[in-house]
């Protein structure tokens, strides 16, 4: 998803804020767990990527329990954004 999510941000006129596991994002993150089949898994966003009151849309290519996207749902009202 990493090309896919900013060729529709660019299409749509809207900026790309990427989710990653942890450790993957430079600098202060937000931090969230999710449920994956075979255990728990977190997810992180930086600090003051979405702005508070934005909207966002979660686009996520691996729909298996639904886990991964509601986290990435999580991170964004944790920084102030709705879905």
């Amino acid at each position: 998803l990493d090309a896919m999510g900013p060729t529709i941000a660019i299409r749509l006129g809207a900026a790309y804020v990427p989710v990653r596991k942890v450790g993957k994002l430079p600098g202060e993150c937000l931090k969230v767990s999710y449920e994956k089949e075979y255990g728990t898994d977190f997810f992180e966003i930086q600090v003051g990527s979405i702005k508070p009151g934005s909207k966002a849309i979660v686009i996520d290519d691996l729909i298996a329990t639904g886990g991964s996207a509601n986290a990435a749902g999580q991170l964004v009202k944790n920084s102030g954004g709705s879905v």
